[in-house]
């Protein structure tokens, strides 16, 4: 019965990935996600307390694969930026979640998982620190603009493919602009990198 229950919950919540990614939360509806799921609304009820409950569920269940993807703090971080770049783009609908999150205003309130999202964020903002520790960062730079730059990169491709496509006529799955990506922020990574001390002759 447990193994049912949990296969059950399971299903729903992937049903629910595919509702929230494509309609946001406000659009999803809930007889469409039990529907998806091939289940009753009641039987959706049972395992969430409500559509935000599942909302919530789902993308606390996406930070933790996300954050996992990044745990490594020993990373180099030439290697860091593009990982998180190729993270992102086997996780589109990760980032489709964060861009209707971010449509329906989540700016001026509190967002879902918030607190523990704002931890994830300050690991990160420790690694950087330590990147610049290792002289693989300039600490001249701000870190939390830094961070915010990397996300940036990285996400880009997945959110606006058509601008991808315009810029460098290839789709942003295209392998040959995966590998041309990949390796232009390796290089910009690098070129974060502190300058050498200017040669003492």
């Amino acid at each position: 019965m447990a193994r049912d229950a949990d296969l059950t919950r399971q299903r729903i919540m992937e049903a629910a990935l595919e509702e929230f990614s494509e309609k946001g939360l406000a659009g999803a509806r809930v007889e469409s996600i039990a529907q998806r799921a091939g289940v009753s609304v009641r039987m959706l009820y049972v395992h969430f307390r409500n559509k935000d409950g599942l909302y919530e569920a789902v993308l606390h269940e996406h930070v933790a694969q996300r954050a996992s993807a990044l745990s490594d703090t020993s990373m180099p971080l030439p290697d860091f930026v593009p990982r998180h770049f190729t993270g992102l783009r086997h996780d589109e609908i990760f980032v489709r979640l964060v861009m209707w999150e971010a449509l329906a205003g989540s700016d001026a309130q509190t967002a879902m998982n918030e607190e523990e999202r704002s931890e994830r964020y300050a690991k990160t903002l420790d690694y950087l620190k330590a990147r610049g520790e290792a002289g693989e960062l300039d600490p001249s730079l701000d870190t939390e603009m830094t961070l915010l730059a990397v996300i940036a990169l990285a996400s880009f491709p997945s959110a606006f493919g058509q601008i991808v496509r315009m810029v460098t006529g290839l789709r942003s799955d295209d392998p040959a602009f995966v590998e041309r990506y990949e390796t232009f922020l390796r290089d910009l990574a690098q070129r974060l990198a502190p300058a050498p001390p200017p040669h003492q002759g």
